[in-house]
């Protein structure tokens, strides 16, 4: 990676950490595509360049991978359930790739350092459902996101996740092995077109994800 392109895809990061987070993404990718079919399509609308948050729904603890493959030309953090870190060298780990430690959902240390990195004009990843689905559906969305935006100004890339409920339930310890993962990126939303919303967006974000969701189902439908 040279120096140009890192300063690109993540502003500020040392050569290292850049380094660090692409052998991390592509060897969880490697993993991924190896026990299971994955297919990521909208990539083109991720920016190349400048600050956003990755909005998406969230089934399973493969998300994370997920989103990194659909978004790979840009290296993104996440804001993660503060109980992934209690176990200290996994914590060291996942903060390594650019977790942020959430200890509830309007945990206002969590939402500065994010906040840092998009000012930064670096991108992030949030889950606004607050956590895992139960049972495969899109829950509510909650209303950290907007304050985000309205801090930073910066715009949303909706994201929709399908299959890897049926993968890897909140149920279950260990995945499943085999079935197939699905990814689609929308068109980004601008800050002012969120923020014009009466709920500052929130309602318009959930109904993004919902729809990019049902178009993968639709897809899998028409697959057989």
């Amino acid at each position: 990676m040279t120096g140009g392109d890192l300063a690109r895809r993540a502003p500020g990061k040392t050569r290292m950490q850049g380094f660090w987070w692409d052998v991390a993404e592509r060897t969880a990718e490697l993993i991924v595509r190896t026990l299971w079919t994955v297919r990521v399509d909208g990539v083109h609308h991720v920016p190349r360049t400048g600050p956003f948050i990755v909005v998406s729904n969230h089934e399973s603890y493969l998300d994370p991978v997920l989103n990194g493959i659909a978004a790979r030309d840009r290296q993104v953090g996440y804001l993660a359930k503060s109980e992934l870190f209690s176990f200290g060298p996994f914590g060291r780990l996942i903060a390594s790739f650019g977790a942020i430690p959430l200890k509830e959902r309007s945990d206002m240390a969590a939402m500065r350092v994010a906040i840092a990195e998009l000012q930064a004009g670096r991108c992030i990843v949030i889950y606004p459902e607050g956590g895992r689905c139960s049972a495969g559906e899109i829950e509510t969305f909650q209303r950290g996101v907007a304050l985000i935006v309205r801090r930073t100004k910066v715009p949303v890339v909706p994201m929709a996740i399908e299959g890897a409920h049926h993968v890897w339930p909140p149920t279950r310890k260990l995945p499943k092995p085999l079935g197939g993962l699905s990814v689609l990126v929308g068109a980004p939303i601008a800050a002012a077109a969120l923020l014009a919303e009466p709920d500052d967006g929130i309602g318009r974000l959930e109904s993004e994800v919902r729809r990019l969701q049902s178009v993968l189902r639709e897809r899998e439908r028409a697959r057989g």
